[in-house]
Formats: structure tokens, C-alpha cells, sequence
């Protein structure tokens, strides 16, 4: 039975294949140490080319949800990150995925000046403008996530109306449909609460964080349409202790 994808979604056909793969992953449809179907196979399923296939399993095995094993075939691999360093496009879904309760307060939202340090985080070359949507995560009521997100100029008109407690990554895709995405970009790695101090400003409690830089490309644009800053503690898995 085909399980065809959205063509018609402003989302890459690879990043959504690799999604379902990954549910699969973590819902344990495919069990740690598994192989997974063959790249013709999932072809099939989904009905996209070898290269999306491709794509989607490169994109999960530089995640650590999969390894390769030369000639012999692609494998679930046993350990593989925590929750906390799934980087999942949308974190509602990875939240939903572990049976959390989550809930978004937004603490800032506006347009606001571009500088120079922000200009080079976020990829800009000669934008001086840009739309930030601030928020902190809730998780079974406890903080876990500031985040603070910056359109581009050209893509905020079709953002600042929308419900910006939901997941921004979702409102994103909705509101842009007419516009191509072609790269998504990110970086998790650790940081101390003295780094992350500006942004997290006292408002979760924890010594260590998980910072994720991403950036979204968009056809017809050399620059990022959208860049967003993460800080996660880093000891969620003990919340529930």
C-alpha cells in the first residue's frame, strides 16, 4: 500500500519521507538494530525517486537515527540520541511523540532592527529589518525552551496575523505554500547557562542548555527567510523522574 506524501506542501518531499521514517523509528514500527526496507522498496511506498530516498536517509543517519553498513544495507541504530537531541523540524510533534503536554506563551513579538551580530547570525546580508516572535515552552508546566524566531522581511506580512502559540515551523509551512522551500540548515550543540544567559534571561531554571541555530532557504532567495534561535535545557528527560 502506497503512503504518498504532500506534493503540494511547501515542505521538500525528503524531509517529510524522513519524518514518517523517523515515526516509524519512535513509535517502534522498526526496532533498534532492525534493517529497514530496501531504497526501491520505500520508493514504492512513497512513490518519490532514489534520490529523495536518499536524501530523506542521509538526513537520519547525520541525525543518528540510522547508520550504514557498506554492502550490506541501512540499519536502525541502537543508540540514538536522547529526546533532547532529536533535531525535529517541528518540536510540538516530538513533544506529542513522548506524551507531553506542552503549551507556548508568546513574551515578544514586533518588527525590530537588524545589527550587525544578529545580521551574521542570521545569515543576512543587507536586511534591516526583520519580525521576532519570542516564546517560552511549557512542558507538564515546567519551562524547557526559549526560542526566538526571525522572518525575513519578505515573508513576515504572511506570519505576524497568524496564532503564534501554535507551532511556528506548521504556521510557517501554511502560510507560505506558494513559496519553495529547497534547504533547511541546522545545529544543535551544548551550551552553559552563562552562554545562553541573554536569551533565557532567569526564565528557566537549569545549569546546562541544548542551543539549535536553524535556517530555512527558500527558492529564489540566497539568504535564509527564516532563522531561529533555541535554548533547551538539557536535563529533560529527568523532569519525569
Amino acid at each position: 500500500m502506497k503512503d504518498l506524501l504532500d506534493k503540494s506542501s511547501a515542505v521538500p518531499l525528503y524531509a517529510q519521507l524522513a519524518e514518517k521514517l523517523k515515526e516509524k523509528i519512535l513509535k517502534g514500527e522498526w526496532k533498534d538494530g532492525e534493517k529497514i526496507p530496501p531504497e526501491f522498496e520505500l520508493m514504492e511506498i512513497y512513490n518519490v525517486s532514489r534520490a529523495t530516498v536518499r536524501a530523506a536517509i542521509d538526513a537520519l543517519v547525520a541525525e543518528g537515527f540510522l547508520v550504514k553498513r557498506h554492502g550490506v544495507g541501512t540499519f536502525v541504530r541502537k543508540f540514538r540520541p536522547t529526546f533532547s537531541f532529536e533535531p525535529l523540524i517541528s518540536l510540538n510533534y516530538a513533544l506529542e511523540t513522548f506524551g507531553f503536554v506542552s503549551k507556548n506563551v508568546v513574551l515578544k513579538k514586533g518588527y525590530l532592527k537588524v545589527d550587525e551580530s544578529l545580521s551574521c547570525d542570521a545569515r543576512w546580508k543587507n536586511v534591516q529589518e526583520c519580525f521576532l516572535v519570542k516564546r517560552l515552552r511549557y512542558v507538564d508546566e515546567f519551562p524547557i525552551v526559549v526560542e526566538e524566531s526571525y522572518f525575513h522581511p519578505e515573508v513576515a506580512k504572511s506570519i505576524e496575523n497568524e496564532d503564534l502559540t501554535k507551532s511556528l515551523a506548521k504556521v510557517f509551512f501554511e502560510s507560505l505554500k506558494h513559496i519553495e522551500i529547497v534547504r533547511i540548515e541546522q545545529i544543535i550543540e551544548p551550551c552553559t547557562q552563562k552562554e545562553a544567559e541573554d536569551h533565557v534571561q532567569g526564565l528557566i531554571d537549569a545549569d546546562a542548555f541544548l542551543k539549535m541555530s536553524r535556517w530555512i532557504y527558500v527558492k529564489d532567495h540566497t539568504e535564509p527567510v527564516y532563522y531561529l534561535l533555541l535554548f533547551m535545557r538539557a536535563d529533560l528527560n529527568r523532569l519525569r523522574g
